[in-house]
């Protein structure tokens, strides 16, 4: 399916005139489209042909609440010169760099995926849900699982796991790699860590922490994916987010649960965590889950067919 990049801006002729451009390049791997309305972008949305929206950024609302749960790429137009931050841009910056912009982010792409594991309605089974989840997604390539919940029972068994893990990349032990080898709990499809021995340790866990343990380097084994697990909302469970490229979120299928999840949303928007925002790949769940923890898991990887290029979310 030919994917396309969408060009929103409050200047359609400097919009019309960017589209002009990157859809003359060669190399230009998308097809650029300047929509003349937000229901066109939707039926884009729908048949899950968008890989990314430019948009100003006096057109943030909107556009997040299109690109809401899909995992559609989202870049800003910026009036300032100066402001850099996220995926903001310079309105005046050059075509040419705005292409170079997506050749950038196709190649950084291809380290190994951090996929993320939320349920900010709580409950829901979740540590068990997002195991089955990974496993799943490791009949695709082997998945490293790395469960960052406060009272997590799955893997622990007396065993040592993250705690001894953290340990060990913070002390920069010589034999780091066997050491962290001899942590594993190895199934047929994944990997994991047990969890944290406390609870009270995941407020000492920094983004430092986990991108030293995200490393290829640390493991002998070549992963396809790795999945944190996070399982409460504070400011490490944040960071921890920020680090994956999408995140796997159930959303209990009756009227409580969405507006949770809504509410979970606007405080993402608001807060300016568009990486975030845009990265949600929500799927419904039901009660009792016990019941249809399968069919849970079929709809997390029809939603999460856009990590492999393959299912709805098209494309990787």
């Amino acid at each position: 399916m030919e994917k396309l990049v969408v060009i929103l801006d409050v200047m359609p002729e400097y919009a019309n005139r960017l589209a002009l451009y990157l859809n003359g390049s060669r190399e230009f791997p998308f097809r650029a489209v300047v929509p003349e309305n937000a229901e066109e972008v939707k039926n884009y949305r729908n048949r899950d042909a968008i890989y990314a929206i430019l948009a100003a950024e006096q057109l943030e609302r909107e556009v997040l609440e299109i690109a809401a749960g899909t995992g559609i790429r989202l870049f800003w137009l910026g009036e300032s010169k100066g402001d850099r931050r996220g995926s903001v841009l310079f309105r005046y910056t050059s075509a040419k760099e705005i292409e170079k912009l997506f050749y950038e982010k196709e190649t950084s792409e291809k380290k190994i995926p951090v996929i993320g594991f939320f349920s900010p309605a709580g409950g829901c089974e979740a540590e068990l849900l997002s195991r089955k989840i990974a496993v799943e997604l490791g009949k695709r390539g082997r998945i490293l699982y790395l469960p960052f919940f406060p009272f997590g029972i799955y893997g622990r068994d007396g065993k040592d796991g993250l705690s001894e893990a953290i340990f060990f990349l913070r002390q920069k032990e010589v034999h780091l790699k066997e050491q962290l080898q001899s942590l594993l709990q190895q199934g047929e499809y994944m990997d994991s860590l047990g969890p944290l021995r406390w609870c009270t340790e995941l407020g000492s866990v920094t983004k430092e922490d986990v991108k030293a343990l995200l490393s290829p380097e640390n493991w002998k084994t070549e992963y396809g994916a790795y999945l944190l697990a996070v399982g409460q909302a504070d400011g490490v469970s944040r960071e921890l987010l920020q680090l994956c490229d999408r995140i796997f979120v159930p959303v209990w299928g009756h009227e409580e649960g969405k507006r949770l999840q809504e509410e979970y949303r606007r405080q993402l928007k608001e807060s300016g965590e568009t990486k975030l925002y845009s990265g949600l790949l929500e799927f419904t769940v039901t009660a009792p889950l016990s019941e249809t923890m399968e069919e849970a898991v079929q709809r997390a990887m029809e939603k999460g067919g856009i990590l492999f290029g393959e299912g709805p979310g098209g494309d990787s």
